[in-house]
């Protein structure tokens, strides 16, 4: 096997930017472990079918410091007919350590203990959503990798001078497709506001909180399905391919109010404070048997 391919992991990435985000994360942890090379599929962002019944979405990481580079068509190929053979290896119970690349695909309990066993070559098929995979490289991840490439000005730069002005918390209000998508509002569902409120109010009794900021991907709707009673701002103006502008404001929040989303878990996570209060939903999935804290950092707090 050449070299270059012994010193290689492939991530795929799928979802919008807070699941990107993990699936960089585990892989950059993979590949600093290893000493490898950590490539990007994204072939299944491109993969637009007629019949699809999920939100499309497109490479977002490009706006970071983390080193972003493509795995041709010819390695992802080769790396996904290792993973076909060792599907068939295991259906014909036989030894799943024989092929050219270690295909590792998110499937349970076990996932992370054989993730701590892999090494290079490797791909890696599934959402990562647990920090435990990349605590190795969190002051890489959080000190320059996912910083924005750019500088902050202008909106951003006013809104975080007000952040840091006060004692300020982030909330995020999932809407969008968990509301109008049949597949996603069935599967996640949207976070109780009444909820929120009472979070809300738990931050300004007991840790001082003078104002909130609401993030939202429907700002235009947020105001009436959240009816925060608290000084707050609504933070609008980072659309589209600006939507990590949003994750840099929350990070610099003193505290944090979280929905079920990735997007959110990482305007969290990024924020480096020993001191921060982040309160998360104990339900990630709507009707769904697994918890929200198999992906949440101990410290949080769960509701």
């Amino acid at each position: 096997m050449p070299a270059q391919v012994e010193r290689t992991v492939i991530t795929r990435l799928k979802g919008g930017l807070g699941n990107q985000l993990f699936q960089y994360a585990a892989g950059h942890a993979l590949a600093e472990r290893t000493g490898s090379t950590l490539l990007v599929d994204t072939s299944y962002l491109e993969h637009r079918p007629a019949n699809m019944d999920w939100t499309p979405r497109d490479l977002a990481l490009d706006v970071f410091n983390a080193p972003l580079m493509l795995a041709c068509e010819a390695q992802v190929k080769e790396a996904r007919r290792s993973l076909d053979d060792r599907l068939a290896r295991w259906t014909a119970r036989l030894s799943l350590g024989i092929g050219k690349w270690n295909v590792l695909m998110e499937q349970g309990d076990d996932d992370l203990a054989r993730f701590k066993a892999l090494n290079a070559p490797a791909y890696l098929e599934g959402y990562w959503q647990d920090e435990r995979y990349f605590l190795n490289v969190a002051d890489q991840l959080r000190g320059h990798l996912f910083q924005p490439r750019e500088p902050v000005e202008g909106r951003n730069a006013e809104v975080l001078g007000k952040i840091g002005a006060q004692v300020s918390a982030s909330l995020h209000v999932r809407l969008g497709d968990y509301r109008t998508n049949e597949r996603s509002a069935a599967w996640h569902g949207v976070v109780d506001p009444a909820k929120q409120r009472e979070w809300a109010l738990e931050l300004v009794e007991k840790y001082g909180v003078e104002h909130f900021f609401v993030f939202c991907d429907e700002p235009e709707l947020v105001a009436a399905h959240l009816a925060l009673p608290h000084p707050h701002t609504v933070v609008a103006h980072n659309v589209g391919t600006a939507a990590h502008w949003d994750i840099y404001l929350m990070k610099h929040c003193h505290h944090h109010i979280i929905a079920n989303s990735s997007f959110s878990w990482w305007g969290a996570w990024l924020n480096p404070s020993p001191n921060k209060v982040v309160i998360a939903p104990a339900r990630w999935f709507n009707g769904a048997e697994r918890s929200a804290s198999l992906a949440l950092p101990p410290t949080w707090t769960v509701r």
